[in-house]
């Protein structure tokens, strides 16, 4: 689609085989350009090609917070910065630095990947980006958050069926973990956005750079679920009566069978299995809903009952958001077979 500010110039051929193009002239004066200096030309994924006055030195990107200003929500702000993309965060305060604040930034690096305190004196802390985002590729977090789900439901479901409990001992760890992963890829996407280096390097453009980001918050919420679905056991494991046999722990297998499909398909990408993980996901979805109201039937505890529901809630909350995954990357495939024509 042609923008509204869209300009057209003719390629011309100079020396005989040489092909150029004029630049618009309010750009060049905009830029305080003149004849001789040197521009830079990045093709992107998607195929164009993208024009930059030459840069110096690579300027990092710097976000500073006064942490006696901002210290109730100091870390929501320090995340705001991670995901903006900042090279280096600032953390400082005209006194010296609380026990608090040194605390939320312990909080923000066990949270993200990739960032380091280069300096910590009593009135300055600096915390520096060490990964550059171009060296991961988006599908490496993708993957590391299935595998961080797929371990805490297998986990909850070997508890129920008579495995040790200490299984689950480490269910906020794991949560962590894919949290971070979430972070990471959001802002390797930030990063993809805004600098056509990254983007050609992770083999991605705009709209699959999306897609990703989109899959990223997609399993986050499967990570809550699972996350619930793990605390439930954990906590509960002795008054559960539902067999493995039985919805809704029945469903798991199933539900585990046909994301690993998903998941394997973001490299082979069969369209065709693809779409029918996503069917055989709906349908399951529907029946561990249908079954639902048979919890309430039965005769138990109201903590018995509300803990099965609660589980059953889960579990069909987690098929629910695999057929979202199904569908997004659905979209991302289809945008890869988009073919260009003359109209």
């Amino acid at each position: 689609m042609v923008g509204q500010d869209s300009e057209f110039r003719k390629l011309q051929v100079t020396g005989g085989s040489t092909i150029i193009v004029s630049l618009p002239k309010e750009w060049v004066k905009s830029n305080d350009l003149k004849k001789g200096d040197v521009v830079s030309l990045e093709e992107l994924a998607s195929g164009d090609l993208r024009l930059s006055p030459l840069q110096g030195p690579a300027m990092k990107q710097v976000v500073s917070l006064d942490c006696c200003t901002y210290e109730t929500g100091l870390i929501d702000l320090m995340i705001g910065a991670y995901l903006s993309g900042a090279d280096v965060i600032k953390v400082s305060c005209d006194g010296e630095i609380s026990r608090k604040t040194r605390a939320n930034v312990r909080d923000f690096l066990r949270d993200t990947r990739g960032m380091e305190i280069e300096h910590d004196d009593d009135k300055e802390i600096r915390i520096v980006s060490i990964l550059n985002p171009s060296e991961l590729k988006l599908q490496v977090s993708i993957n590391r958050m299935y595998i961080l789900i797929s371990s805490l439901v297998g986990d909850a479901l070997a508890v129920v069926e008579g495995e040790d409990v200490d299984l689950l001992s480490d269910i906020e760890d794991r949560e962590r973990q894919i949290d971070a992963r979430r972070l990471l890829l959001e802002r390797q996407v930030a990063a993809s956005l805004q600098m056509p280096s990254v983007e050609k390097r992770l083999a991605v453009d705009r709209f699959t750079a999306m897609e990703h980001a989109n899959i990223a918050r997609v399993l986050e919420r499967m990570g809550d679920h699972a996350t619930r679905l793990a605390s439930l056991v954990r906590e509960h494991s002795t008054v559960i009566k539902i067999g493995a046999d039985d919805m809704p722990l029945k469903a798991i297998p199933k539900w585990s069978k046909e994301l690993k499909t998903i998941v394997h398909n973001m490299y082979t990408r069969d369209v065709g299995l693809i779409h029918s993980a996503k069917l055989e996901l709906a349908k399951l979805r529907d029946d561990v809903e249908s079954a639902e109201s048979d919890i309430w039937t039965g005769r138990g505890s109201a903590e018995r009952l509300l803990c099965e529901f609660r589980i059953s809630e889960s579990v069909r909350r987690l098929c629910a958001y695999s057929v979202n995954f199904a569908e997004a990357l659905l979209n991302m495939l289809m945008h890869d077979k988009l073919e260009k024509f003359e109209s």
